[in-house]
């Protein structure tokens, strides 16, 4: 995979790179098979099961099945419901189902929990934080609140806080647990506080915060408490259901006001969908924008995206109703188990410790190693593991192409050869880093000083 990650403009030596557009437009024959033949290379890096995370499905007949529902509604617009009224039945459903999931009939009579799809893991939580400061100034007249977060907690809760002008305060994490201090928390509430938040599980050590004194925090206070399940919700509750040593903390806890879970994760829709379920209708109206004044007309939209393509919801339906609960359960059992075996690898190794009590993602330091030159070797004979930081730490979220039949063998003779590798290389500086999204540290021959650097070199228009 190296030879097509490496430099600023990838394929561009075997493709040309498009610098504007071009006069003429090109046959519609030539550009598929382009785009096939760079999708068979990079499908091929993660088939083996090597890839943290990323390909949660890896089916390859799902991905087809998924695909084909998509096209039948790329080009619908779902604000144009009148024309479209299919993007209300699917989005509504996809809804339903994630609260059926995640316990809303445990919610009391007095309230009508709700929700909305949005287009990932960022969006769902940006807008429960926006939900949860419209809430706090409608209801409370709280203005330039606070949001308590776990230093574990996605940075999404940040860029919430830094769009919608809310102080964020980040509570620390056990050393040992991963789990959020809950005294650090229940010190810094105040009069201003609009939401807190818990993890199940959080990026990147897979720990689940204790959120059932988090929800007693929540009712005693009056305040919102947001579980980010983008990651863990789509399977914690089918672990669970199997007697796995998981729980979901969902709507069963009174506290709970939202809940963020991914679709395009362990839901296996496509890339670009997430859930945002709501205790209350309330408060997810509270992300209603209505403009009557508009010469265009009266302007209304339900969150914060304007268009979005029917084609989306239609897919993400159509993987969930063709897995159903028995899909599922039998995807989420295979993963269990292989996480688990997994663990039983690292753990194997003396000099390294695994974070906490994880599940189906987990996360290891060590105090005799550099974990990174472990990462080095893993990367060498074909793996990605994801890097951490604050400790130094790698962590494997393992999906369903590590379930395939000898993935967990071969994961244990190489890791063995990279834990030696890592003793050899002593205090050696190690090439890899904690990057988040695995860019890789080293550009076209030349260290790159920072993220941005990186970012600004691969969307820049290339020289002539």
């Amino acid at each position: 995979m190296s030879d097509i990650t490496t430099g600023h403009y990838p394929y561009a030596e075997e493709f040309g790179v498009v610098r504007g557009f071009p006069d003429e437009g090109r046959e519609r024959e030539e550009i598929l098979a382009e785009l096939g033949d760079i999708a068979d290379r990079e499908n091929r890096f993660w088939r083996e099961g090597r890839v943290s995370g990323t390909m949660y499905c890896g089916d390859m007949d799902h991905y087809e099945f998924v695909g084909e529902a998509f096209t039948k509604f790329l080009h619908v617009n779902t604000i144009q419901r009148d024309i479209c009224p299919s993007a209300t039945r699917f989005e509504g459903e996809i809804i339903a189902m994630a609260l059926d999931m995640l316990h809303a009939d445990s919610i009391d009579s007095g309230r009508e929990p709700a929700g909305t799809v949005t287009s990932g893991g960022t969006d769902s939580i940006v807008s429960s934080v926006l939900a949860h400061r419209e809430e706090a100034q409608a209801v409370r007249g709280v203005f330039g609140g606070q949001v308590i977060l776990p230093s574990s907690g996605h940075p999404a809760f940040r860029k919430g806080c830094h769009l919608f002008g809310l102080e964020e305060v980040v509570a620390p994490t056990d050393e040992t647990t991963g789990q959020v201090d809950v005294d650090f928390v229940a010190d810094h509430i105040n009069d201003r506080t609009v939401m807190i938040v818990g993890s199940a599980t959080n990026y990147g050590h897979g720990i689940i915060d204790p959120l059932e004194a988090l929800s007693d925090l929540a009712l005693e206070h009056d305040i919102g408490l947001h579980v980010d399940g983008c990651l863990g919700g789509f399977i914690l509750p089918w672990g669970e259901a199997l007697d796995f040593p998981v729980v979901m903390p969902d709507f069963r806890l009174p506290g709970v006001t939202a809940i963020s879970a991914d679709t395009h994760k362990f839901g296996y829709g496509p890339k670009g969908s997430s859930t945002l379920s709501f205790r209350d209708k309330q408060l997810r109206n509270r992300l209603y924008f209505l403009d009557q004044g508009w010469p265009g007309g009266k302007y209304f939209s339900p969150g914060m995206a304007g268009s979005r393509s029917g084609g989306m919801l239609a897919a993400t339906w159509a993987s969930m109703v063709s897995l159903g609960r028995s899909g599922y359960l039998e995807k989420a059992k295979a993963i269990f188990e292989t996480a688990y075996a997994m663990q039983e690898v690292v753990s194997s190794h003396d000099e390294l410790r695994i974070i906490g009590d994880p599940s189906f993602v987990f996360a290891f330091v060590s105090e005799a190693l550099n974990v990174y030159h472990i990462n080095d070797a893993m990367a060498e004979l074909g793996w990605r593991f994801n890097g951490l930081q604050f400790p130094d730490a790698l962590h494997m979220c393992v999906t369903l192409p590590q379930t395939a039949p000898g993935v967990v063998d071969t994961f244990a003779e190489h890791f063995a050869d990279a834990v030696a590798y890592a003793k050899d290389k002593g205090d050696e500086h190690a090439a890899s880093q904690a990057i988040y999204g695995g860019l890789p540290p080293e550009f076209d021959g030349f260290v790159v000083d920072t993220v941005s650097s990186i970012l600004d070199a691969q969307l820049s228009v290339p020289p002539a």
